[in-house]
């Protein structure tokens, strides 16, 4: 092919570059592809509307009709709407009625916004170690008037502000016809021995750790067996947060989980809330026999990890029944253990549908916490066991 013919080829893409340099650079520097998100904890559930808002003009938002509650930080779905290439919000406004005290909450906020304006020009290491754009802004909403804004990229999440507001009123105080029907569901059986309200009875409704947030350590986490297990845990923390681990990430064998070094993977090593609570659910390797249930975390667990430095949580189980398996949590580090508490969680029955030993496993000198939420609590039917 002659120079003569490619000449206007050549002359074709170069224009083409232009045209992209010149939309590029017509694009404003503050303006972003993100999304608004919202969350609330576990077990407290919400029913937002939020809306973000630059120089007093609507850019985007999102809601939801019907309450959820994915996990403190978790991003839930919802009506959103907006462009997708927004500038960085300068203010925000909330409303949303929490389930928890029937409060209704609306108020509107500052950002600040020179702080999220430089986390966007940035990138954020997700769990994985990958570095991820910042592509969701989220407004979390919790008992108490508490709101806690994050900028999330992947499973990246950086916290920008916490915020606190009063209540606007009891929702439906004054409906007759509605009171009743919420009188009856909240002492309905159902209701009652529900997750949710025995979550609530065993670790209250903790205002504080949404107002001031959770601090966060360096720990890794394993499970250990004589035999080896699939197994799958959920850990809930004291501000509605979870996260999940398994066999593959934190199995440690018997003979070396006391020495097991370096931690175990990378995610685990992350620094991570501490459980209140364990929710265990793990199979025989030939799947003939299914283990399930949660045990309570000592109260002071916290002040045992402040004082003494540990940086692994070892879930041991040291004796398999018919019926119930038994087991240890351990504390260690590099130079010594301690064991924390005892517990025991039964084998599922599958020809009686039911668990062979209570579902909750309590350490010893638990002390169910005094209740202070608006709305009195309906004392479930707790079938546990304590160790003694």
């Amino acid at each position: 092919m002659s120079e003569k013919s490619m000449y206007p080829k050549a002359k074709f893409f170069l224009y083409c570059f232009l045209i992209i340099g010149l939309f590029a650079s017509c694009q404003p520097k503050d303006t972003f592809d993100w999304n608004a998100a919202w969350s609330a904890p576990k077990y407290f559930a919400c029913s937002p509307t939020v809306e973000y808002f630059y120089q007093g003009k609507s850019i985007a938002g999102v809601s939801a009709n019907i309450g959820n509650d994915p996990g403190w930080g978790i991003t839930s779905g919802g009506y959103v709407g907006g462009e997708k290439y927004k500038p960085v919000p300068d203010s925000i406004a909330v409303n949303w009625l929490c389930e928890a005290d029937r409060y209704y909450y609306k108020a509107g906020f500052k950002l600040p916004r020179e702080k999220m304006l430089e986390l966007f020009q940035k990138k954020v290491i997700d769990s994985y170690g990958v570095k991820q754009e910042y592509s969701l802004i989220v407004a979390g909403m919790a008992p108490g008037g508490n709101v806690t804004i994050w900028m999330q990229g992947g499973t990246g999440s950086t916290e920008i502000c916490k915020f606190k507001t009063r209540n606007k009123e009891i929702w439906r105080e004054n409906d007759i016809d509605y009171n009743k029907f919420e009188y009856k569901a909240r002492h309905s059986e159902k209701y009652v021995n529900s997750e949710m309200n025995v979550f609530r009875y065993l670790h209250g409704i903790p205002y504080s750790v949404w107002e001031k947030g959770e601090k966060e350590y360096d720990y890794d986490i394993g499970f250990s067996s004589e035999e080896e297990y699939k197994f799958a845990l959920t850990f809930y923390t004291k501000d509605g947060s979870l996260f999940q681990v398994d066999n593959k990430s934190s199995f440690l064998p018997w003979k070396d989980r006391f020495v097991s070094y370096p931690k175990n993977s990378d995610f685990l090593s992350r620094k991570k809330k501490l459980p209140v609570q364990i929710h265990i659910q793990w199979y025989s390797q030939d799947e003939s026999r299914w283990f399930n249930g949660d045990i309570i975390m000592p109260q002071d667990l916290e002040k045992k990890n402040n004082s003494r430095q540990f940086d692994r949580l070892i879930i041991s189980i040291k004796k398999d029944t018919l019926d119930k398996v038994i087991g240890d949590i351990y504390l260690i580090n590099k130079s010594k253990s301690e064991k924390i508490m005892s517990f025991q969680l039964g084998v599922y029955n599958e020809q009686l549908k039911r668990l062979m030993a209570p579902e909750y496993s309590l350490p010893k000198d638990f002390v169910f916490p005094k209740w202070e939420g608006r709305e009195p609590i309906v004392f479930p039917e707790l079938d546990y066991w304590q160790e003694k």
